[in-house]
């Protein structure tokens, strides 16, 4: 793929991820849903937010950023690489619990303390990627984005949940979504921001034996 095939493949790739980003927030404002569709909603609300992602990735892969990307050494146990190819799949789970609970289909518990551990996961591996990569390296950029997306995301979530549970649904109060809808965004977005921090550190992390470096001991 030459260089002017791969610009075109960036901004298609860009104006989707813009204009699935739009839909998920016409989603989040759109009003009640009868009883017999709100399965239907409630899948093409999560494909919706998995699409945002793949997207991201698509836009990822099409800006050439993956091509002689500089790799680092992974000391960690268990890997950087098998984290990362866990953490877009946890966050898809954590999408689909929370669409399950804005329609009504489970309760608040479950979703609550899979943001928990959710959150946690993530906080672990962002963290992780910031110890051994180096400084501008592109998987040290994303997880420090992702540290961030994460923080943001639970704060929202939190002020969602007092909101619509602690106030009522019904509470008259005109700003009582708000929260809500910046919580479902943020998911769509941290999301992306992880699938695109795993491939990254996927591409450039390498086991200390991989690097020919004894599998003993620190650098």
């Amino acid at each position: 793929m030459n260089k002017k095939e791969k610009s075109w493949q960036y901004l298609v790739a860009g104006a989707l991820s813009a204009l699935l980003l739009a839909a998920i927030t016409v989603f989040a404002l759109k009003a009640e849903v009868p009883k017999d569709s709100v399965l239907v909603i409630c899948l093409i609300d999560v494909l919706l937010q998995i699409a945002f992602g793949i997207s991201c990735l698509w836009a990822l892969k099409a800006s050439g950023l993956l091509t002689g990307i500089p790799s680092f050494i992974d000391h960690g146990s268990p890997s950087l690489r098998s984290i990362a190819a866990i953490a877009p799949w946890l966050v898809i789970l954590q999408i689909v619990m929370g669409a399950a609970l804005r329609y009504r289909l489970m309760g608040a518990i479950s979703h609550v303390l899979g943001a928990m551990l959710v959150g946690a996961f993530l906080l672990y591996f962002a963290t992780g990627v910031m110890v051994p990569a180096p400084k501008a390296h592109p998987a040290r950029s994303a997880s420090i984005v992702l540290l961030w997306i994460v923080l943001v995301q639970v704060v929202f979530g939190i002020a969602a949940y007092v909101v619509r549970f602690g106030q009522g649904e019904t509470s008259g109060l005109p700003d009582t979504r708000l929260f809500s809808i910046a919580h479902i965004v943020t998911g769509a977005i941290l999301l992306g921001s992880t699938s695109v921090a795993s491939l990254l550190v996927r591409a450039s992390s390498r086991k200390q034996e991989v690097a020919g470096l004894p599998s003993t001991g620190t650098v």
